[in-house]
């Protein structure tokens, strides 16, 4: 319930529409490069911080954070009418987007390991829902003249107060993946720390000795770097990682500002079908995540090819983006960059899963976000901010074709490698694999 309230939020298919109209009338260069890159900033400053106080925190109160970081953003969107006051938005914004990983990651600490799938699949289906339903009403609200862009953010702000209110309803955590470990050493086989986790009362509750706590951390960052290791050591986890990453920051990129290029194909005062378009993204995008699921391919074999052709694929989306006019082939471009990305990125994530411990998977998707962000960081200083080239929006989208060109070409590279590598170990070239051979593939 949580996601799919956090995820309603019917400003959002609009943002742009609405900071560059009257209600608050800033212009397209100050929203694109004094406004939205604060957003991508922050995301990542916050994000290592928040990942590793989410664990030490046992998840609740970094998701509360959560909550209220979205109140705050939309509360200060409604007052601000600077560029000043919409840069807090945006920071807020972003704080927003990196404490989402502690409700990401709270699941897997509170059910066992044989429901990680399911739990998943609750938690997917929860944000997808939320997404739908901001999209639809949203659309109807603006079609028919219930609302305006402005009053649209009174709904969102609601969606987040009853977010949070939910939170408090959550059960809490006793253990978490790295701090609070239920086997780990310190708290099982040492019983002097064990004495001192009892703790000494005093009027800010209970402490834990500074010696317990040291060890504790320590022990916490050993087992994240051991993790780390195991996983990025492995060179199947490190190119899925690696694509995953990349193409997250493109796709971030083509989110972010996809709306202001849609502004440039309509007449002034025409009809926008964003909430709609948002809507039927998010119901095709669904089918489509459930279906590759059920693909029984050997990805060792044609991994890297099929990485390869959708970044080729994706590159093309883009340039067309970058010479159309027309908003209805904008629209359906749309759509087919999102559903093969979030298509794809189910095949990195579930390829990156088999290969890992079974307590890492929050890490590993905490590292391939932060590396995400990094790349995004780096190209909205260079393309958007202004800092570095001066570009327009058009311009802007022809950069990210070529960025995903080159990612085309890095894994059209890996794949020679790979399939002549399995043709000289003389093993059998299969497109097709049994369950069993896809589960044990390492």
């Amino acid at each position: 319930m949580f996601g799919a309230l956090k995820e309603f939020r019917p400003n959002e298919p609009f943002i742009y529409d609405y900071l560059t109209s009257d209600a608050k009338n800033f212009t397209n260069d100050e929203v694109i490069q004094n406004v939205y890159p604060i957003a991508t900033y922050s995301n990542f400053a916050t994000l290592i911080v928040v990942f590793l106080l989410t664990d030490f925190l046992r998840y609740k109160p970094m998701i509360i954070l959560c909550g209220v970081s979205g109140i705050i953003t939309y509360v200060v969107l409604i007052l601000g009418t600077t560029i000043s006051a919409m840069q807090v938005v945006e920071f807020f914004y972003g704080l927003y987007l990196s404490t989402e990983v502690a409700y990401y990651t709270y699941i897997y600490a509170k059910v066992d390991k044989e429901h990680y799938q399911a739990a998943s699949s609750y938690v997917r289906s929860a944000l997808l829902m939320g997404r739908f339903i901001t999209g639809v009403i949203a659309q109807l609200l603006i079609t028919f003249n219930f609302l305006n862009y402005h009053q649209l953010n009174y709904l969102t702000v609601l969606g987040q107060v009853l977010a949070v209110i939910w939170l408090f309803f959550l059960p809490s955590v006793s253990v978490s993946i790295y701090f609070h470990r239920p086997d780990s050493p310190i708290i099982d086989s040492d019983p002097v720390s064990n004495s001192f986790n009892q703790g000494t009362i005093t009027s800010t509750g209970q402490l834990i000795t500074h010696k317990f706590t040291t060890k504790k951390i320590k022990h916490a960052y050993y087992l994240l770097w051991q993790d780390f290791l195991k996983a990025y050591t492995n060179i199947d986890v490190l190119k899925w990682s690696l694509w995953w990453a990349a193409a997250s920051c493109g796709y971030l990129q083509v989110l972010s500002y996809s709306q202001s290029i849609w502004n440039t194909c309509i007449e002034k005062d025409g009809k926008l079908y964003n909430g709609a378009v948002e809507a039927l993204y998010t119901a095709i995008g669904a089918l489509a995540v459930f279906g590759v699921g059920k693909l029984r391919l050997n990805w060792r074999l044609i991994g890297e090819i099929i990485l390869s052709i959708f970044s080729f694929l994706e590159a093309l989306f883009l340039f067309i983006v970058s010479r159309s006019y027309n908003i209805w082939l904008q629209y359906v471009i749309y759509i087919a960059f999102g559903v093969v990305y979030h298509t794809i990125v189910t095949v990195c994530s579930f390829e990156v899963a088999k290969r890992i411990s079974d307590d890492s998977f929050g890490l590993i998707f905490g590292v391939n976000v932060f590396l995400a962000l990094t790349f995004q960081s780096v190209l909205t200083f260079i393309v958007t901010s202004g800092n570095v080239l001066t570009l327009d929006i058009r311009t802007q989208f022809a950069v990210y074709s070529g960025y995903f060109i080159v990612l085309g070409i890095i894994f059209i590279m890996i794949a020679i490698y790979t399939v002549a590598k399995i043709r000289k170990s003389k093993e059998k070239l299969t497109l097709w694999v049994s369950r069993e051979d896809n589960l044990n593939q390492n």
